[in-house]
């Protein structure tokens, strides 16, 4: 997926292409999808962990359990729930990002971005408020589910653009 996302820029920072962009990668690194981070466990919901254990030639839960026991060390089944070991970033946001101009807020308030980034670190995005993008797209245009969710996501943009009108964003290009 593609998507605009803004950051609120440090007023001490000059204005300069490389340096908008090295604050801005640094910035937002922690959401970089290819980031390994620790291994933890990543579980499954219920319906998962039995739709997994069917694929894989097993009736019930507990067969497919005995057989990760025996024969598994990255992944297993606890309290019911299918999990693998894994280091993927389940903070990932984006795997590639382009710089794309630098703009005052009150200048960007007529454009609505999928994403924003403030100068805590902190990504939001209209997914965080219920949103789903892939509903829009197969409607061709918006789809009832998304009407309270993109609400939401507007207020908390009004809310942003009031608090950062007079700071300066980068405007980036991610995918995802």
């Amino acid at each position: 997926m593609k998507s605009i996302c803004y950051v609120v820029l440090p007023d001490n920072l000059p204005l300069n292409d490389d340096d908008v962009y090295k604050f801005v990668r640094k910035h937002i690194l922690k959401y970089y999808s290819e980031l390994e981070i620790e291994p933890y466990k990543k579980f499954f919901t219920e319906k998962e962990t039995l739709d997994i254990a069917k694929r894989k030639g097993f009736y019930s839960v507990a067969d497919f359990e005995k057989h990760l026991i025996m024969h598994n060390d990255d992944d297993g089944i606890e309290n019911g729930l299918y999990y693998w070991i894994t280091t993927y970033n389940y903070q990932g946001r984006w795997d590639s990002i382009r710089l794309d101009g630098i703009m005052q807020g009150h200048q960007l308030e007529k454009f609505e971005p999928y994403s924003i980034v403030t100068p805590d670190g902190v990504w939001h995005s209209a997914m965080d408020y219920g949103y789903i993008p892939k509903l829009d797209f197969e409607s061709g245009g918006q789809h009832p589910d998304n009407i309270e969710s993109g609400n939401k996501w507007r207020s908390y943009l009004k809310d942003f653009f009031d608090q950062y009108k007079n700071k300066n964003l980068a405007i980036i290009h991610v995918h995802s």
